[in-house]
């Protein structure tokens, strides 16, 4: 099973040892996660906290990326939805107390709306955690270390200014991702048909 350790080692391995790259090696892996997280959404990302609102207002986690599912725990679970701050003042002008509907996201903070005290399930994508020599491995050095290995030479290239290895590197990046997400498709879903909603014949 590879380590930081491993992946740093590899990364300055392939650039002959070079020095300033032995010296950048933690940086190019903390860029290559934060661009990661904005690309990938797959299952291991996905987790499930349960928030109290304080003052009818939630606190994001700190590791959130991207919302999937928000439910507000009532007697009757009900799931919210999304909408504008401009709906939030169009729809709920007086921020009227009661049994939620809607929800929104500004900043750090969730509002649920109508406004209510009820502790609110949020099931989100959160960052990738961060490698670290205390956090020496992670699910995704795991499941898929060439994607954290050429997402690294790919920084690695930038910062030595080889456009040749750059643009060889975020192909191959991209079609790592496209392999990653398609098999993380496969294994939530398989060959699951389509579950139609409401009335039909």
């Amino acid at each position: 099973m590879p380590t930081f350790t491993d992946l740093k080692s590899d990364i300055v391995l392939f650039y002959k040892n070079r020095t300033d790259i032995a010296a950048s090696a933690n940086s190019i892996i903390a860029y290559s996660e934060s661009y990661l997280n904005t690309k990938l959404r797959c299952r291991e990302m996905e987790t499930v906290v349960t928030l109290t609102p304080v003052s009818n207002v939630c606190t994001l986690p700190s590791d959130y990326l991207e919302y999937k599912r928000v439910v507000e725990v009532a007697s009757i679970r009900r799931r919210l939805e999304y909408i504008t701050e401009d709906a939030v003042d169009a729809l709920y002008p007086t921020r009227d107390s009661g049994l939620s509907s809607n929800f929104t996201i500004v900043g750090n903070s969730l509002t649920a709306l109508p406004m209510s005290s009820n502790d609110i399930e949020l099931t989100y994508y959160q960052q990738i955690p961060a490698l670290s020599e205390s956090n020496t491995t992670n699910w995704l050095l795991t499941r898929f270390p060439n994607l954290y290995l050429h997402t690294g030479l790919m920084y690695a290239a930038e910062l030595t200014k080889d456009e040749e290895q750059l643009t060889k590197e975020a192909v191959f990046v991209e079609r790592l991702i496209g392999d990653l997400q398609g098999l993380d498709n496969r294994s939530k879903f398989g060959n699951a048909g389509i579950t139609l909603s409401g009335t039909y014949w």
